[in-house]
């Protein structure tokens, strides 16, 4: 029996809402349910730095109809080696079967894009140094890059690695400031151009369509329709009449043409092409994954109103990170060793033998070299005119993180977060489509916990780290991450003030202890007034 999608969404709420996490209902030959005995809830009762925030809800729908509800928290959370105590939406339920198996969604969009009731997405708290200073480990350049191949994929945060790229990277600035868009004039395939602009269009200066760069999409989903008289033909069902195996695709983006590989845009898994055409009213391109799997993507934030996109094709040697080089969510070691060498493959060179080497005029040599200066001159000046920060050349940045990221099955990406004292590791979607995190949680605790769920004072003086350390002791000081000796060094200075305070008030009594066993406001006559 064929259901409509209306109708199966709500036989599928109205499942959930009486049935346990456990079970799944099959609807229309298969489809499922949300699932929640598959998801790792976070547990607020186990965070010592959990806050609830009251009278504020966390209702969130995408544009496939997914929709996400519960409350609003406030917790640590860490990408990376950066931390920071910010607030994100606590899930509680979930009415899409995209989300089963799946922790939660780190959107690492733009902050006008965001929710009202959470303003600041997850890379903007990491980098606010307004913050509280002994909760957080500043990232100091809001720049993120996207690195993918077939099989794998990684997060630089803080920049780029110029050893991920073949050629110099292309930037250009984004033509919106609510989601990561970039001007598109051509799109080839096998000699066809897809995007025929009409002669009227082109009178009125409209010789571009809009590209949305969204690790939350799969595939390249380009339009099956004229838009509004802006095509001569419908670029999907061009491309559908000449399509064939083992053609790339060739992508103009900002003026420079960028090569999709087939590898990159044919779905081994399911032997099909990863095209698809857009929803009916949406004008434009969306870059999904296909995009990520060819190019590397760089995202300046460092402007949040006019960001920078930045877009080079990948280097096909480089060897991208993996949970194996250090701990789990925190991987300076990993590029400490490959900018060291410690990580890369050493290759022997052999001479060759019997060839007389070929003498070169000096004056072509010293020729070669001046357009080469000019050449990285020209690229550099188009980095200082858009405010793009320079890496080092050989790759030993040390403000750079990088991030390992699951690829399942050539359609998403999965990035370990973790969050609360101590911490908890959650695996979420990476979406650069949206500016929300959302984490499925536990219902928040009513009253006080076993670990009383303590609000800290917005600013830690260092010597509550040291009072955490000397209570410890130096080994478990060094293994307990430094929000969470923060939060116990707190609570031992709090204790000692308060037994100064009640040493101070028993001197201060003419009778020796009078007062200090009575209710403060008690009105029993004090020893003294008799």
């Amino acid at each position: 029996m064929n259901l409509s999608p209306n109708l199966c969404v709500l036989l599928c709420l109205v499942q959930f809402s009486i049935i346990d996490g456990g079970e799944v209902l099959e609807l229309n030959g298969g489809s499922t349910v949300f699932m929640a005995n598959t998801t790792r809830p976070f547990h607020p009762s186990k965070s010592l730095s959990f806050a609830h925030v009251l009278f504020l809800g966390f209702d969130l729908t995408y544009a496939d109809s997914a929709g996400l509800r519960g409350y609003i928290a406030q917790d640590i959370v860490q990408l990376g080696r950066y931390y920071a105590k910010t607030k994100f939406g606590c899930i509680t339920k979930c009415d899409s079967s995209d989300f089963n198996g799946i922790d939660g969604i780190l959107g690492l969009g733009m902050p006008d894009a965001a929710l009202a009731s959470i303003p600041e997405p997850l890379l903007f708290a990491i980098s606010d140094e307004t913050g509280d200073p002994a909760n957080q480990y500043i990232l100091k350049r809001r720049i993120f890059t996207i690195l993918s191949d077939n099989n794998a994929a990684e997060l630089h945060v803080g920049g780029f690695d110029p050893h991920a790229i073949s050629e110099g990277m292309h930037f250009m600035k984004c033509t919106s400031n609510v989601e990561y868009s970039v001007p598109i004039s051509s799109l080839t395939f096998d000699g066809h151009e897809l995007l025929n602009f009409g002669t009227a269009a082109q009178a009125h200066g409209r010789t571009t369509i809009p590209g949305i760069l969204d690790s939350g999409t799969s595939c390249l989903v380009i339009p099956d329709s004229y838009n509004s008289g802006l095509f001569l033909e419908k670029p999907y069902s061009k491309l559908m009449n000449v399509m064939r195996r083992k053609v790339p695709f060739y992508i103009t983006i900002g003026g420079r043409q960028f090569e999709i590989p087939y590898s990159s845009w044919w779905l081994d898994a399911n032997d099909s092409p990863c095209v698809q055409p857009t929803p009916p009213g949406f004008e434009g391109i969306l870059l999904g994954d296909v995009i990520f799997r060819s190019l590397a993507v760089m995202f300046d934030l460092t402007h949040p109103q006019v960001p920078i996109i930045g877009l080079a094709p990948r280097n096909p040697m480089y060897r991208l990170v993996d949970r194996s080089c250090g701990h789990m969510n925190d991987f300076k070691g990993c590029v400490e060793d490959q900018v060291g060498g410690g990580g890369m493959e050493k290759i022997r060179m052999e001479k060759r033998r019997g060839t007389p080497r070929r003498r070169v005029n000096k004056y072509l040599r010293r020729a070669d070299a001046q357009l080469s200066w000019l050449q990285h001159r020209v690229a550099a000046d188009t980095a200082d005119s858009l405010d793009v920060p320079r890496l080092s050349p050989t790759g030993g940045d040390r403000l750079l993180t990088k991030v390992p990221v699951d690829f399942y099955e050539q359609t998403q990406y999965f990035v370990n977060l973790s969050i609360g004292t101590p911490r908890q590791v959650r695996t979420v979607i990476l979406d650069t489509g949206s500016s929300v995190l959302g984490i499925f949680c536990d219902p928040p605790p009513k009253g006080h916990g076993p670990h009383g769920h303590i609000y800290l004072p917005h600013f830690i003086p260092a010597g509550m780290l040291q009072t955490a350390a000397v209570a410890l002791g130096p080994s478990q000081a060094q293994e307990m991450p430094v929000y969470a000796a923060a939060a116990l060094g707190a609570a031992a200075c709090l204790l000692a003030m308060a037994v100064r305070l009640r040493r101070a008030a028993a001197a201060a009594s003419p009778v020796v202890g009078a007062g200090l066993d009575r209710h403060p406001y008690s009105a029993q006559p004090s020893a003294s007034s008799a």
